[in-house]
């Protein structure tokens, strides 16, 4: 047995390996499953590596009817051969071909699916990402943060210093609420896509779910103010939290995932399923859209105002702009969540798919020999299961399973990016009001690369969860450090 390492950046910059094996025994699939996580990475070129994986395959689907419809197929075949009687003469192409074509079709459908939700997951992130660079370089400030972003460089501090006055002050509240409802928005996204289908249109999520559903709502606490998330949690729907304050969440959150790093699951007290009101709520990525519009008319300036440190009006039409772009990806995904495959054309495949099944042993001539007769079968059996299986896997490509996209990773970058948008625009007091926390491994186990950290606001963070990460674990690059403070140590040395 021989192990392969492939090394990585995971997306706390650190390198990690990931340890495939070269599968030269039977036995060595077994010890794969050790290293799967999320949205699995693998290589295509290793041919053993690939046969030989079971989680995340066609396996785990398909496994039970397939070893049924096998054994119903050697069952036939052993009758007609001690019967010496064939049940049914060959008619098997027009069915058999047919029944290929819906589900290949199917399956092309669902790709299509799949390839959707992953290009407006990348279309949600990049307009909030551009939303959050834009908000942070319009913003004029006062006399230091002006002269920081118009007269020195890409984060790089003017020859002169100059100290703040009021308006850098209110400049960098604006700065900081604008990055928080930016993580915010992401969070929001993966809270909404991951229980949209069981919880919007069932009415019940599994305690799985709602385990997930409470550390999103966790995040949320230590990124939004106490109203804020008031607004935000009753647009969840869960009918339990209707009369709870933002202060009692955050009691009965910190004391759920106290020590969160021992934890590994929901409770084995609870439930297994859990009520959503899914009737005609606002939903959460609109909430939070909502407090972004009121951040930035509350930052305006224009001829009818005195804020001469805000965004100019004529800028203001882009922002809500690219807010309209963020709306319109999260309806999108909503639709791919909860727009299942039209009825008439699942009920067709499946019954087909039965039927033909079921009609294996009137294709039995026993004068072919037991591979015709039971082997083929088996084989063709498979294909077709599997290529059902893989059309079901698909058409949903938002939520925890592990062939679901990792917006854990997403949400991860964008953070990274937006402490460097506060430091390259020379905010380092903004910069200084986030900190990094701790992941718990029941969190980090569900990004394809390990995750690490997450952000969240100093003053709103909850320490007995997990403790934040030290300013000196972080070791930033020489070249990302703030040129600005040295330049101000150089003119207070004179």
């Amino acid at each position: 047995l021989h192990v392969k390492c492939h090394f990585f950046w995971d997306v706390s910059g650190n390198a990690e390996s990931i340890c495939f094996l070269d599968c030269c025994s039977v036995s060595s699939w077994r010890v794969l499953l050790l290293f799967v996580a999320q949205m699995i990475l693998y290589s295509g070129g290793d041919w053993l590596e690939l046969i030989f994986t079971y989680t995340g395959t066609v396996w785990p689907n398909v496994r039970g009817k397939w070893l049924a419809v096998t054994a119903y197929a050697v069952a036939a075949y052993v009758i007609a051969v001690k019967t010496e009687t064939n049940f049914g003469q060959e008619g098997r192409t027009i069915l058999f071909s047919t029944m290929s074509f819906l589900l290949i079709f199917r399956a092309n459908a669902a790709y299509a699916r799949y390839w959707l939700g992953r290009c407006t997951l990348s279309d949600y992130i990049s307009e909030v990402r551009e939303l959050m660079l834009l908000c942070i370089i319009y913003v004029r400030g006062g006399q230091e943060s002006s002269t920081f972003l118009f007269h020195g460089g890409p984060g790089i501090a003017p020859a002169s210093t100059f100290y703040r006055d009021e308006y850098d002050e209110k400049a960098r509240n604006y700065r900081v609420d604008v990055v928080r409802l930016s993580v915010a928005l992401a969070v929001a996204f993966k809270l909404h896509t991951s229980m949209a289908l069981d919880g919007y249109c069932f009415g019940t999520i599994s305690k799985e779910a709602k385990w997930s559903l409470d550390w999103d709502r966790l995040r949320l606490l230590q990124l939004l103010t106490e109203e804020e998330f008031e607004v935000v949690n009753s647009c969840i729907g869960l009918d339990e939290d209707v009369t709870v304050t933002a202060a009692e969440h955050r009691k009965r959150l910190a004391r759920q995932f106290k020590h969160a790093n021992k934890l590994s699951g929901p409770p084995e007290s609870w439930p297994d399923e859990f009520e959503v009101n899914y009737g005609q709520l606002v939903r959460v990525p609109v909430a939070i859209v909502w407090f972004l519009r009121e951040v930035l008319f509350r930052n305006m300036n224009d001829p009818f105002n005195s804020q001469p440190w805000g965004i100019k009006d004529r800028f203001v039409g882009a922002l809500f702009s690219l807010l309209g772009g963020i709306l319109h990806s999260f309806e999108t995904a909503h639709l791919v969540c909860t727009t299942p495959v039209p009825l008439p054309y699942a009920n067709l495949c499946k019954t087909l798919l039965v039927i033909f099944l079921l009609s294996l042993p009137f294709y039995v001539d026993w004068e072919l020999g037991w591979f015709a007769n039971t082997a083929v079968p088996s084989i063709i059996t498979l294909a077709l299961l599997g290529v059902d299986a893989i059309a079901t896997e698909l058409e949903n490509p938002f939520g925890d399973d592990v062939n679901d996209l990792d917006q854990l990773e997403q949400v991860h970058i964008m953070e990274c990016e937006a402490m460097e948008l506060l430091r390259q625009a020379g905010d380092m007091k903004g910069f200084a009001t986030f900190g990094w926390q701790h992941v718990p491994h029941f969190v980090s186990e569900k990004c394809c690369r390990r995750l690490k950290r997450q952000l969240v606001v100093k003053e709103l963070a909850l320490p007995e969860v997990m403790p934040l990460v030290q300013e000196a674990e972080l070791n930033a690059p020489t070249w990302l450090m703030d040129r600005k403070e040295e330049n101000r140590q150089k003119y207070a040395n004179g």
